[in-house]
């Protein structure tokens, strides 16, 4: 997720806060895997946004389950 989040960024979430548009989110695959996206919505189209160019749109449909886990809401870095 660079720029904005870099490897090796302690990311703090919210499980019970309500997503909106550009939320940054924690979302979980149906395998279980966990990543970071940014939130957007159109209407009642809703995408996983990763701010990386070389990766694609995820848009959440009832095909692909996706779990939000929770809405970011601050970033640490760790030097040590």
């Amino acid at each position: 997720m660079e720029p904005e989040f870099d490897d090796g960024d302690i990311i703090i979430i919210n499980p019970f806060l309500k997503q909106e548009h550009n939320d940054y989110v924690v979302v979980c695959n149906e395998e279980g895997e966990a990543t970071l996206k940014q939130l957007k919505k159109y209407g009642k189209v809703r995408v996983l946004h990763p701010l990386n160019p070389k990766y694609d749109d995820i848009e959440l449909s009832k095909d692909i389950e996706y779990r939000i886990v929770g809405v970011v809401l601050e970033k640490k870095k760790r030097y040590r």
